[in-house]
């Protein structure tokens, strides 16, 4: 997808919701019935697959989970949690104390639930848009944002050492003009202060937690992304690729026949980094609401394509060959400043469980009883 494009789908209403409908309707007569759902994956699941869901990444009141989300999580199935520890929230003012008051909590909870914590670790949006780093950080130069990204990296990772399995680097830094012009970070730092800033995450892991996985996070949706990889194996320390993946982006996108694509990013990210492991880390489907003056229900035709593509999104992970898949995300949020960034969600603001929910969590317990 273009740059054009992604930027004409995030600041329009719904764009091409009509037509990605009527591709649906065509779906809906293609697909068989559904029955009892089994494991989709043709491909043996390992026993170590990471069954995820990105739960909490933008610092943004709605997305805070209390003890009972995680509680439902684990009841669902879900083994792994992506956890943004958002920098503004750990340090709301420049210099001063570190309050980690809200992750102590959240990490207490999944570990008493037997949940797995892939930490994403100095994500650098810093914007009222997508607040994640704290807006302080706007009047910073490059070197002045790594020192200052270098304190709060050592004190996080120190922290969770023992909580903390993985360690996601930045989030798709490769992108970072795209993000300035979508107003999600704040300014464009050269590419020598880029590759700093992952390089000083990367030693702070090595430092402090030298026995947990580093992940590099990339989208594979945009041109130069195998060069950025391979050139960073030269660069910096990490164990795995972290794609975002999104190959139903737009609202009302067929959510089947994309198993190809994804098996040759898997391959590419795998090739471009010298043979290591792959990760889904990020993928979802969105379901914008029902048109209030339409007698068609657009928004449950587009929760039900949602479950469909959380099947053959897992398909596509376990036959490609990635060791885990992390959905895009756990709640739908209000607060969101974008529309579409509302409804990814596979829960309710409230709690309450969508098809996609439902359908994760009978994927997860068919692929587990047949794994070896």
């Amino acid at each position: 997808m273009t740059r054009n494009m992604l930027l004409q789908e995030l600041f329009s209403a719904r764009p091409r919701l009509w037509l990605g409908l009527l591709g649906l309707l065509g779906l809906t007569l293609a697909m068989p019935a559904r029955t009892a759902t089994l494991c989709p994956a043709t491909e043996p699941v390992p026993a170590d697959f990471q069954w995820g869901l990105v739960a909490y990444h933008v610092n943004f009141p709605g997305y805070e989970l209390q003890p009972d989300d995680l509680a439902q999580m684990a009841q669902n199935g879900i083994q792994w949690i992506r956890v943004d520890f958002a920098w503004g929230r750990i340090e709301p003012e420049q210099g001063g104390d570190f309050d980690f008051s809200y992750f102590d909590a959240l990490v207490a909870a999944a570990k008493a639930n037997g949940i797995r914590i892939a930490g994403t670790l100095g994500n650098g949006y810093n914007t009222r848009v997508r607040p994640v780093a704290p807006l302080w950080t706007h009047r910073l130069n490059g070197p002045q944002y790594v020192a200052a990204l270098g304190r709060y990296a050592d004190a996080v990772v120190e922290r969770y050492a023992d909580d903390v399995d993985t360690w996601g680097l930045e989030n798709e830094l490769h992108i970072a003009t795209l993000h300035v012009l979508l107003q999600w970070r704040h300014r464009l730092y050269p590419p020598q202060i880029n590759q700093e800033i992952l390089r000083t995450l990367s030693q702070a892991v090595d430092l402090h937690d030298p026995n947990a996985q580093i992940v590099l996070t990339l989208s594979p949706g945009f041109p130069g992304w195998q060069g950025f990889l391979s050139q960073s194996t030269q660069r910096f320390r990490f164990d795995a690729v972290g794609l975002y993946s999104y190959p139903s982006y737009n609202a009302g996108a067929a959510p089947i026949g994309f198993e190809a694509e994804i098996a040759n990013q898997i391959a590419e990210a795998r090739e471009a980094s010298g043979g290591k492991e792959v990760l889904i880390f990020e993928t979802g489907y969105q379901t914008p609401p029902d048109k209030p003056r339409t007698p068609e229900d657009e928004g449950g035709l587009l929760r039900d394509y949602q479950a469909t593509y959380i099947e053959t999104m897992v398909r596509s992970a376990v036959d490609g060959g990635a060791a885990g898949v992390y959905f895009y995300q756990y709640l739908d949020n209000p607060d969101e400043l974008l529309p579409r960034e509302e409804v990814f969600g596979l829960v309710e603001p409230d709690r309450t469980p969508k098809p996609a929910w439902t359908r994760y969590g009978e994927i997860i317990s068919a692929c587990s009883a047949q794994t070896p």
